[in-house]
Order: C-alpha cells, then structure tokens, then sequence
C-alpha cells in the first residue's frame, strides 16, 4: 500500500503543474518522453484545475486525479497517473 498526500490542482502552467493544501505548495515539472511533450503533459491537467489530486509520500512518482474512499475499511483507493517528470519541489 502507497501512502498518498491529497492536494488542490491550484495551477497549471506550460510545462509544470502547481498543487496546494492550504498550508504546502508542490511544484511538479514535466520532462519530454517518447509519447508526450512536457507542455502535452501539463495540459492533460488543464481541465482539471481546482480539482483534487493525490501524489505518493514516497516511493515511485505518479499524479491520481481518480480517487474514492474505500466503503468497507475508508482508505482511499487511488488510479495512478504516470508522467515524465523533471522536479518535484515541495514548499
């Protein structure tokens, strides 16, 4: 089980994606791969500004934006997202 901090999609810019709690920002910025360009990337998130998104503690780097509370045991089940990523900065 992944441990994951659930922030706001606060902002999206042409190659970077700003997350915010109230009390952290997290800035994630997006690298080319061989299927999408960084600015492709940050525009998967455009649509879904001011919407939830949950990223792992630790471990493997990945963006959910589906997630729900498990009925029976109330953790929160997430389908991850996987991005070229250049940075992660925490604030």
């Amino acid at each position: 089980m992944t441990a994951v901090e659930v922030f706001k999609i606060e902002e999206v810019g042409a190659d970077y994606l700003m997350l915010r709690d109230g009390t952290r920002d997290v800035r994630i910025r997006f690298a080319d791969d061989e299927m999408f360009s960084k600015e492709e990337s940050a525009g998967f998130f455009h649509p879904l500004q001011g919407k939830p998104a949950a990223i792992p503690v630790d471990g493997p780097f990945f963006i959910a934006v589906d997630f729900w509370r498990d009925r029976f045991d109330g953790s929160l089940k997430v389908i991850p997202f996987n991005f070229s990523v250049a940075s992660v900065e925490r604030f």
